[in-house]
């Protein structure tokens, strides 16, 4: 089972709406938006990507009833598989088209959701 019974709707609800902003297609107006602003030098779409994917980790870690030995390397796969295959299923699809610069968004979202489960879980031990 990949999410505990509380978390496994909105952990599929959330999985199931990542593919969905993957797939549908962006209306040219809002992708000029985040692709001509920038914040700290840093495209504005690409900081709503690494936005996106940074709860991932936290579904997937407090979804889970235990994550001993190779279950904590698992979720790690698995939250940085997800961003990387919706990224690379851009390419088949007509209306999308596969951005490396993305991927790379993605991931870093991905490892900044990591860091925080590591300090939400290092506070909660400790208190």
């Amino acid at each position: 089972m990949l999410f505990k019974s509380k978390t496994n709707s909105l952990g599929f609800l959330y999985v199931g709406l990542l593919l969905l902003g993957s797939v549908v297609p962006i209306g040219n107006q809002a992708s000029d938006i985040l692709m001509d602003n920038y914040t700290l030098d840093i495209r504005w779409d690409y900081l709503l990507h690494a936005l996106i994917y940074l709860p991932l980790p936290l579904i997937l870690f407090y979804g889970r009833r235990s994550i001993a030995g190779s279950g904590a390397i698992r979720l790690i796969f698995l939250s940085v598989f997800i961003p990387v295959l919706f990224e690379i299923l851009q390419m088949v699809i007509p209306y999308r088209s596969f951005n490396i610069n993305d991927m790379i968004a993605n991931c870093f979202g991905v490892v900044l959701g990591w860091v925080l489960v590591l300090v939400l879980r290092k506070s909660r031990l400790s208190s």
